[in-house]
């Protein structure tokens, strides 16, 4: 009886390595059709490292809205 079970869990334990070998292959293999889709994909999936996040914040600041084109400071809209 004892024997048994170590052979289903055993038999278990492959399941589950197989299903993370097929996972980890699926998440290797990826073809992107442009540098800009790749770039897009990276993006999404790392993070931004919260230094370089509070430097960029900083940097941004309140912005300024833009001038009013001259037709419209002229024509008074």
């Amino acid at each position: 009886m004892k024997h048994r079970n170590h052979l289903s869990n055993r038999q278990q334990e492959q399941q589950q390595d197989q299903q993370q070998v097929a996972q980890s292959e699926a998440q290797a293999v990826r073809e992107f059709g442009s540098v800009e889709e790749m770039l897009r994909h990276d993006a999404l999936h790392t993070p931004l490292p919260p230094a370089i996040g509070k430097r960029l914040q900083e940097s941004l600041g309140p912005v300024a809205p833009p001038p009013r084109s001259w037709w419209r400071r002229f024509f008074g809209t």
